[in-house]
């Protein structure tokens, strides 16, 4: 028999039983989600910093263009898309389809420093990798400020 730890509660709970349950629940069953919602984020990016410019690279395999959205919120590069479920006519039965059909959207704040004016970036999709490329600002020169004396 498994004994669980004693917990201090809060006599007006209504949840107290409920906790207990929930909690071994989690412990105990396996989690059946689908691999896609396992993972940390879809679809998977790889980012890089060469220097001049900051690169998001998306693997979007399957993809087009115009199922595909890429916007600078704020501080986030946020990148949007669907994909549809194709209907086709198959004489066999599917028994496990592992597809990942829906829409997405996958944030990733973006470092200090870059140029975030829409003609400045440009993306790129192709064979199903996206490429982001977003200009690093370039350093202003010192510059005197001339100084007004009131008198």
């Amino acid at each position: 028999m498994k004994t669980l730890a004693w917990k201090p509660r809060h006599p007006i709970s209504l949840w107290n039983d409920g906790d207990d349950w929930l909690e071994e629940l989690w412990k105990t069953t396996p989690l059946q989600l689908p691999e896609v919602f396992r993972r940390p984020g879809f679809p998977s990016v790889n980012l890089s910093d060469d220097g001049n410019e900051f690169v998001a690279t998306f693997d979007v395999p399957g993809m087009e263009e115009q199922d595909l959205e890429v916007q600078v919120m704020g501080s986030q590069l946020v990148l949007k898309g669907e994909r549809r479920w194709e209907n086709e006519k198959q004489e066999k039965e599917c028994f496990r389809s592992e597809s990942q059909y829906g829409s997405f959207q996958r944030s990733i704040p973006l470092p200090v420093g870059l140029n975030v004016e829409p003609k400045a970036m440009t993306a790129k999709l192709e064979k199903g990798v996206l490429e982001v490329r977003i200009p690093k600002l370039e350093p202003k020169p010192a510059a005197r400020i001339k100084i007004e004396a009131r008198r």
